[in-house]
């Protein structure tokens, strides 16, 4: 059943909103991937003064409201200047650990022991005795939240085929969409010329025709009144 003309409207406005949605979220992500990597820092995203990691490792599995597992999604304020100083033992800290491939390495564990300059911390599910030392110029935030099985998901879009399934693919789904839309839009309106030009044609040949049957039916009268004239004269 042929759809009316106002539910086609709709279903391509719909459609429309949909494409759109799609891009906005593929732009975002986007953005994300590339802020991560211009960042400096290995699987780092940061918004409105927040930053978004995902957890790659069991060094902070434990029964804590703060433990976290592999494939979490931690949610870390962002310190500056002399917020990283004086933090109580316990805090859960993100600092950089090294670098690897002209990148920082973060890593985020607890504070038990807090000195001038410095802390000292520890995963809650390392060995006794493998704390790290952290300067706190080194310190980048403090933990807040976490949002369980999440991290899959960032570590799989910054990799090339999330890149790819989230990103890339859909981006070109949207511009085949529009550029086919684009397609149809300018075969609608070829088409509306066409027939509007062969309406005028039509219009004009029946004009034409008229003309020319109202001078036949002058000249036929003209010729009739002669006819007639000279028979009066006769």
């Amino acid at each position: 059943m042929a759809l009316n003309p106002k539910a086609k409207k709709i279903i391509n406005i719909v459609v429309d909103i949909v494409a759109l949605i799609i891009i906005a979220v593929a732009i975002f992500f986007a953005v994300c991937i590339i802020t991560s990597r211009a960042s400096g820092y290995k699987n780092f995203t940061s918004f409105f003064g927040k930053a978004y990691l995902a957890v790659e490792t069991d060094s902070m599995v434990g029964d804590s409201p703060d433990s976290f597992n592999p494939g979490d999604l931690i949610v870390v304020k962002l310190v500056e200047g002399d917020e990283a100083e004086n933090l109580p033992v316990g805090t859960v800290i993100t600092f950089k650990y090294g670098i690897k491939d002209d990148q920082y390495v973060l890593n985020t564990h607890r504070i038990i022991e807090v000195h001038e300059g410095y802390y000292i911390t520890h995963g809650d599910n390392n060995p006794e005795g493998s704390n790290e030392t952290v300067l706190t110029r080194e310190v980048i935030g403090i933990y807040e939240s976490k949002s369980v099985g999440a991290g899959n998901f960032v570590l799989f879009m910054g990799s090339f085929w999330g890149f790819f399934t989230f990103v890339l693919l859909p981006s070109l789904i949207v511009v085949a969409y529009f550029a086919v839309n684009l397609v149809f839009v300018i075969i609608r309106e070829r088409n509306a010329q066409n027939q509007a030009k062969l309406q005028a044609d039509i219009k004009a040949a029946q004009e034409e025709r008229e003309r020319m049957r109202q001078e036949i039916l002058a000249e036929l009268e003209k010729e009739k009144n002669s006819q007639s004239d000279q028979n009066n004269g006769q």
